[in-house]
């Protein structure tokens, strides 16, 4: 079955790379339309982990026949701790309904607080679900399909849901930016998530490295609170000499998504210019620059006539210019 070919173009996989979950949910509309017209069902919910909120919920995209309470459920406790989920998550590749986790993997899924207490109280007498994971094995959500008669829980059904698994991982997957982002500094990067309440959360697949997750996190936790929402892009300057890139980008939901790579100092400047560069765009004078960085007024001066050279600059404040659009304000003295 060609699914894609069913589709609108506009929620075809990897047309579009979001970091919201109010964003994928038209595609995930779009998505379910057509799945329900192919098998009946009488309630869903697709849902998607938000791993930018640094905790296992996850964020409902598209839902049908659920109530707030149980969609609640499914996004929470469900994923936190009823035992097919957690079989479905770390063992099983494909969908399970209730009637397989009690015949092959002997869970009595309707005697689950998630069947007595929601599901069963709320119609349901069968059900499916499906974890969602993207060809590099990244999980990025899951699919909940409820029946109120278990023959319609049949295994074409079944087989039906499994076909649009690429396609529905694809839509979950609210760290696409990110991990673009990531992606484009290469793979010797280091890669954080950050709230907006300055809580430093892991982007699956990577790691902080030495500066995200130690020496810069005073700064991390502050610059959630102050960003713009724009991309934005610094320097850090480690006490080797040594230069790090460090770059913001959209997140997952309301977090920045933060990477870091080493690299060279650009434009041929050295740590110390880019150091005298930074005070300067800050609207700092010779002698406030030279107490910064513990050196005469005259050193800073000399740099300064340096710099004017090697940028091209006819004055401080074009040197500040090119400092704010080249990203080369120091991250670490922000």
């Amino acid at each position: 079955m060609q699914i894609r070919a069913m589709l609108p173009a506009m929620v075809a996989p990897g047309d579009v790379q979001t970091a919201r979950p109010e964003d994928s949910g038209r595609r995930a509309d779009a998505a379910m339309r057509v799945l329900r017209d192919l098998i009946p069902w009488d309630g869903y919910a697709l849902t998607a982990w938000d791993a930018g909120s640094g905790t296992h919920r996850h964020a409902t995209l598209a839902s049908e026949g659920y109530t707030a309470a149980l969609d609640e459920h499914m996004n929470d406790a469900f994923v936190d701790g009823n035992p097919g989920f957690q079989l479905l998550h770390t063992q099983v590749p494909h969908a399970l309904r209730w009637l397989d986790l009690q015949r092959d993997w002997h869970i009595p899924f309707a005697e689950t607080q998630s069947a007595e207490g929601f599901l069963i109280p709320a119609g349901f007498r069968e059900g499916a679900t499906m974890c969602l994971r993207l060809p590099s094995g990244r999980y990025t959500g899951a699919l909940h399909v409820s029946w109120a008669h278990a023959k319609d829980a049949s295994d074409e059904a079944l087989r039906v849901i499994e076909s649009f698994r690429p396609l529905l991982a694809d839509i979950c997957d609210l760290l696409g930016s990110a991990h673009g982002a990531a992606q484009r500094a290469g793979s010797a990067s280091h890669a954080v998530l950050v709230t907006d309440t300055g809580a430093l959360s892991e982007l699956p697949g990577y790691t902080a490295g030495q500066i995200l997750g130690e020496r810069a996190r005073p700064w991390l936790a502050s610059v959630a609170l102050r960003w713009a929402g724009r991309p934005a892009q610094y320097l850090w300057a480690e006490p080797d000499g040594s230069c790090h890139r460090i770059e913001l980008s959209v997140g997952s939901g309301t977090s920045v998504v933060v990477v870091e790579r080493q690299t060279q100092w650009p434009l041929g400047l050295s740590c110390r210019e880019v150091q005298i560069l930074h005070w300067v765009t800050k609207g700092y004078s010779n002698p406030q620059i030279a107490k910064q960085l513990f050196i005469s007024p005259r050193t800073v001066s000399t740099h300064v006539e340096h710099l004017l050279v090697k940028l091209g600059s006819q004055s401080r404040v074009q040197l500040a210019a090119i400092a704010v659009e080249a990203g080369l304000l120091l991250a670490s003295e922000m």
